[in-house]
């Protein structure tokens, strides 16, 4: 029961079509409740404006700019000039077109969203934001009608928001396209559509459709069982797996056996003539081929009635002589142009209009904000982990040249170390006569179903990045791509040897550096680098603490504590620089001066606490008092502030435990942990809301 019908406007339209064997444009399908491609269509003609200028001379395109500022003109109408009450919802960053969806929100000016970035309360739709929930009044959808709203369609999907269905009932919402659309996808409808415009519209169809018979008439179904060779046979409903039939390609048994499933279900069933699809040039491997093609143009709803986009985008075959033209198998795009006597697209004015984004704090959705926190986490427990590896290995690979035997108690505080660095229980603390130290370096590399090892946190830091990846500039895209491939094809291999794992290691820790300053220089504060700032310094102050509560706690001969404070140091990326400030040999009090109390030193416990604390009162919901989750971290400052060095460094009668330093660290540990717990529940939640 909707109530007001202006809400079920059809907004925006797509139309595929083909040129056939007679020169005119057939109609081969409608693109109703969530056509995608726009972005495809503008990225096109400014890739073509920018690198084959060339082409331009003497041949001028129309401008697709004019119909980019319809579409924000809606959306500026429906939400009264408010842009940060509409948004775009994405299936997520496993869709094989959401790149389109970033890159349209980023020209519209517009939030992109998930399903699970939305609260339907009340008869009203909110965005959950780093600053509380704010109202959305405005939907730009890409996710199909059924999967919108699991309360009301289909229970199972994960992909909407509970309630949607509901706030645009209540007439608190605008949705372009309204949830009912895609009815007018629907292949049975085909067949009818001249009559239908007729009575509606009292003219005909501009354009002609691919002659379609519906088999859930008797005549109509004769003609195409008598026919079926000849026939593209297609089943009209889209709920189940949408199956495409070519006559001609199929054999006498199983046409025979698809006769049978049109006899038994005929309702579900349209078949349409088969016609030859205009070719485009297609380069591959060296050579020019043709590829069949599809056209997508788009139309808009406006106050006279519907503009239709002056280009449009074109889809190729990936595969020779196929019919089936789609992203999803491979499909590759081309830029349409409508010719003009104007001036040609102005690229430059074209990015100045739309390519500025609100990515302020306040309106940043939860699940980008709560993934570039884990971003950062991630970034850091994999750089932290895999530089302490590789110093366990180089040194087991050092022990193993010169043959020393008196380095195995080393080897074993390093390697139980780096167990509970990377929380891989039991590893090597349950060391015995058949333990292989390689196999288990090689699970710890490797093993993507064993959490904390290098290669399940690449796939975890892989998630967080690929849902971020609007928020990052195109050479981290490129650059993170070519680690993770490579890293994924390393962890294939079947290898057990020092030097090729710490080779690979050498190879994804510059990666992984470079990806981290890309990061860091592509964005702004304000525009969410500071949660990926505050997630790495939590987990790299975790990491710290855990090496040298494992290292440094207890009482042990100077050659062994030496080796030990270089391979702490070392892991830090801090040997140089304590070398520079102290200039003596390695002393346990130093070491433990220099990563813990120094508040100069960038890596040190003492500065990441002072930096955390000054990042936190940059974010939206900062407090005049301290919040949950700064508590713990002034906890940990005033700690360190507080320790004396002679008291950490000192031993009890008889007693080989740096009791106070074990302590002071274990409190430590326990507060940092206590403020990533507060902190995710402040900003990423809403339960309190």
């Amino acid at each position: 029961n909707f109530g007001t019908k202006e809400n079920f406007n059809l907004y925006f339209y797509a139309l595929d079509m083909a040129r056939g064997p007679d020169g005119k444009m057939w109609v081969i399908s409608d693109r109703t409740q969530a056509p995608s491609g726009l972005g495809y269509a503008i990225e096109n003609r400014l890739a073509m404006s920018t690198i084959a200028k060339e082409l331009y001379t003497g041949v001028v395109p129309k401008k697709l700019s004019v119909f980019v500022d319809g579409l924000k003109h809606l959306i500026k109408q429906m939400t009264q000039g408010d842009f940060s009450k509409a948004v775009l919802l994405t299936p997520g960053p496993h869709n094989e077109t959401y790149f389109e969806h970033a890159y349209l929100s980023s020209f519209l000016n517009i939030n992109l969203v998930q399903g699970d970035d939305l609260l339907a309360k009340n008869g009203t739709l909110w965005l959950k934001s780093l600053s509380g929930l704010k109202p959305v009044n405005t939907l730009l959808r890409r996710v199909d009608d059924r999967f919108c709203d699991p309360l009301e369609l289909k229970n199972d999907s994960k992909l909407g928001t509970a309630g949607l269905v509901d706030a645009f009932r209540q007439n608190h919402l605008h949705m372009i396209n309204p949830i009912g659309s895609a009815i007018v996808e629907n292949l049975g409808l085909n067949p009818f559509m001249e009559s239908i415009c007729r009575y509606f519209l009292e003219e005909e169809l501009i354009l002609p459709q691919i002659a379609t018979w519906w088999c859930g008439q008797e005549k109509e179904r004769a003609f195409v069982l008598e026919n079926l060779e000849k026939m593209v046979i297609k089943k009209i409903d889209t709920t189940q797996r949408v199956e495409t039939y070519f006559g001609k390609k199929l054999s006498y048994v199983e046409l025979l056996d698809l006769k049978e499933l049109i006899s038994r279900n005929p309702t579900q069933y349209v078949a349409q003539e088969e016609i030859s699809f205009s070719t485009t040039p297609y380069y591959t491997q060296g050579k020019i081929e043709p590829r069949n093609s599809i056209i997508r143009t788009y139309a808009l709803k406006n106050e006279s009635g519907y503009r239709v986009m002056d280009g449009g985008l074109v889809r190729v075959s990936a595969q020779k002589d196929s019919f089936l033209v789609s992203s999803q198998k491979g499909a590759s795009s081309k830029d349409l142009w409508i010719l003009s006597d104007e001036a040609q697209e102005d690229v430059g004015s074209f990015l100045k209009q739309h390519a500025v984004v609100d990515t302020s704090l306040k309106q940043m959705p939860t699940s980008s904000a709560e993934n570039l926190y884990w971003l950062g986490r991630y970034l850091s427990r994999f750089m932290s982990t895999a530089r302490f590896m590789r110093y366990v290995l180089k040194k087991m690979a050092y022990s193993q040249r010169l043959e020393e035997t008196s380095t195995h108690e080393v080897h074993l505080i390093l390697q139980t170390t780096l167990t509970h660095l990377s929380m891989t229980y039991p590893g090597f603390l349950e060391q015995n006569e058949q333990f292989n130290t390689l196999l288990e370096i090689n699970s710890l590399m490797k093993d993507v179903h064993r959490q904390g090892t290098l290669s399940y946190n690449m796939q975890m830091l892989s998630n967080a990045h690929i849902s971020v990846k609007n928020l990052l500039e195109m050479e981290s895209w490129k650059l993170f791509d070519k680690m993770y491939k490579e890293w994924n094809l390393f962890a294939r291999k079947s290898t057990h040897s020092h030097h090729v794992y710490t080779s690979e290691l050498d190879k994804v820790l510059i990666y992984s550096m470079a990806y981290k300053e890309l990061v860091k220089e592509s964005m702004m504060k304000e525009q969410g680098r500071i949660l990926y700032d505050i997630g790495f310094r939590i987990e790299e102050s975790l990491m710290l603490i855990a090496k040298m509560r494992a290292m440094v706690c207890v009482k042990l001969d100077k050659s062994l504590t030496y080796d030990l404070l270089e391979a702490l140091l070392h892991s830090c990326e801090s040997f140089n620089a304590y070398r520079t400030h102290y200039k003596s040999s390695l002393q346990l009090e130093n070491v433990v001066e220099f990563l813990l109390l120094n508040s100069r030193f960038s890596k040190s416990l003492l500065y990441m606490c002072s930096k955390l604390l000054s990042d936190f009162r940059v974010l939206p919901k900062a407090k005049k008092y301290l919040s949950s989750y700064e508590e713990p971290i002034f906890k940990a400052h005033a700690l360190l502030k507080l320790a004396k060095l002679e008291t950490l460094v000192h031993l009890g009668d008889e007693s080989l435990l740096y009791t106070e330093l074990e302590l002071l660290l274990s409190n430590l540990s326990e507060l940092f942990a206590q403020c990533s717990l507060e902190f995710c529940k402040t900003y990423f939640s809403h339960h309190d809301e």
